[in-house]
């Protein structure tokens, strides 16, 4: 007896039907001019989507620059400028977690915390207790 298989199996499809989707999003993503924000972190949706992310309100908020950020308040009136107490004239998410020199010291701790983290270390190496 021998079997023909014609049909394509459902896995394939939707396989194929997700690389297409991806493609479209990809599309669209690179030819937006909204969401510049977003696409700063996230160039490509193959970015985003290696990356595993939980979502929550704050997480969004600072990858929308949704925040409540000196520069976001001023931009609606809220505030009558958008000075940061630094001294920099505009306190977006990103001088607050790459530029300013208020939160350096959370920026290094992070920095060496996630290298410390990553590493593998030898079984007479401990990382810092203080990490």
């Amino acid at each position: 007896m021998q079997f023909v298989y014609d049909r394509i199996p459902k896995s394939t499809l939707q396989h194929k039907a997700g690389e297409e989707a991806k493609k479209e999003w990809q599309t669209e993503w690179s030819t937006t001019h909204k969401a510049a924000a977003t696409r700063q972190y996230f160039p490509t949706v193959q970015d985003r989507l290696r990356l595993k992310l939980k979502l929550t309100p704050k997480i969004t908020a600072v990858l929308t620059e949704h925040g409540m950020t000196k520069a976001y308040l001023h931009r609606f009136h809220l505030r009558e400028d958008a000075t940061y107490s630094c001294g920099n004239e505009y306190q977006s998410m990103d001088h607050i977690l790459f530029h300013c020199d208020n939160t350096r010291a959370t920026r290094n701790y992070d920095t060496t915390y996630r290298s410390v983290a990553n590493k593998q270390t030898e079984p007479d190496q401990q990382a810092p207790e203080d990490l």
